[in-house]
């Protein structure tokens, strides 16, 4: 899917080069040297990359404005790490990341009306948006005929970097291991479960960005069906909700029982949620009986890469802090790991989850003194 989507966006840049730009674009570079050309080439790509990473900010307008039009609330706006949240009635900025997205704009969905909620448009309007927004660069491009002409280049391959963005988040598949909005589209048009799963995971992470911590919500919100697909992503998020239920509630053994369900069907869940729940499987066995052999055999190279790209996630300092307090009981270190999780609380933008954390943290604290 993702070399169709690829010949595709080759396809529609082409055809725009040459029904519309082919006068923009010099097609004679007469006697310059190599060094020029590959300057040129390194110009264009330079372009590129500065035009793409603005289009992911447009991207998450695009979600923050349709979401607004259709009734969502405002809760997180993160471009990389920064993550802008509304706290207290003000604007206050944090840090925060996920391994394998570049923004995300997150809000809270209306209240259900007869089951149902707006979901399409808000998913497709970061796609939209860097549609638009490409589409006037190419009319700027167009109509003006007397523009400069490195204007013109930049216009330009700004515009091919809102169509990629455009695409890739427009057509259905996974990028990286993580499913991009057409495919939480598709998800939710084809299982009723995955359709409850979108709205419940917008839903709990704007009470938990509150403040509300996810045990005091009814436990029953994150229940799956029997035949429900639970490889499906949305499905799998509502799962993992359900483990941080017992979790929040201190209780261990369920949430063993919880999270080992996912084991037979790991080489179908996205590669994201695998190495998420591969790091509870460790935690838990860390805290129980502490099998080396086992934590070794999941602690390889590829998770030990993603928990080094998630530190502004507190699951995953808490993670290392009993690591070093149960695997390798190492008093100072599991301390220095509590004291970044403390560091990483006060800036954290879901403050329920935070609580959590936290107090999990204090209860493997409790355990080494």
């Amino acid at each position: 899917m993702f070399i169709i989507v690829c010949l595709l966006i080759g396809f529609i840049i082409g055809f725009i080069s040459d029904r519309y730009l082919g006068d923009v674009i010099p097609t004679n570079s007469g006697n310059h040297s190599i060094i020029s050309a590959l300057f040129s080439i390194l110009a264009i790509l330079l372009v590129f990359i500065i035009g793409f990473v603005i289009h992911i900010i447009i991207h998450e307008l695009g979600h923050l404005i349709f979401g607004l039009a259709t009734g969502y609330s405002f809760v997180s706006f993160r471009i990389g790490s920064l993550t802008i949240i509304r706290e207290a009635g003000k604007l206050k900025r944090k840090k925060y990341n996920i391994p394998g997205t570049a923004g995300q704009c997150l809000m809270m969905p209306p209240e259900l009306k007869n089951g149902k909620y707006p979901f399409v448009i808000y998913n497709f309007g970061g796609a939209i948006l860097n549609f638009i927004v490409s589409i006037i660069s190419i009319l700027f491009i167009i109509l003006l005929k007397d523009m400069n002409f490195a204007i013109k280049e930049i216009l330009i391959v700004f515009s091919v970097a809102g169509i990629f963005a455009a695409l890739t988040n427009g057509i259905p598949f996974k990028i990286g291991g993580v499913a991009n909005d057409a495919y939480n589209v598709m998800s939710i048009f084809e299982d009723e479960e995955a359709r409850k799963g979108f709205y419940l995971q917008l839903r709990v992470n704007g009470l938990m960005s509150k403040g509300m911590r996810i045990k005091d919500m009814d436990h029953s919100l994150f229940q799956l069906q029997e035949n429900s697909d639970i490889t499906n992503p949305l499905n799998t998020g509502i799962k993992l909700m359900e483990y941080n239920w017992y979790l929040d509630n201190m209780d261990f053994e369920s949430a063993r029982v919880c999270i080992k369900s996912f084991v037979p069907y790991f080489s179908y869940v996205l590669p994201l949620y695998t190495y998420e729940i591969n790091c509870e499987r460790i935690f838990l066995e860390l805290i129980g009986e502490c099998n080396k052999d086992f934590i070794d055999r999941l602690y390889d190279k590829q998770l030990e890469k993603y928990i080094k790209a998630s530190k502004y996630m507190m699951n995953k300092t808490r993670l290392l802090m009993a690591y070093e307090a149960f695997y390798n009981e190492d008093k100072a270190k599991t301390l220095m790991y509590y004291q970044d999780l403390k560091n990483l609380y006060f800036n954290y933008p879901i403050k329920g989850e935070a609580d959590m954390e936290l107090m999990i943290a204090d209860w493997v604290k409790s355990k080494i003194e």
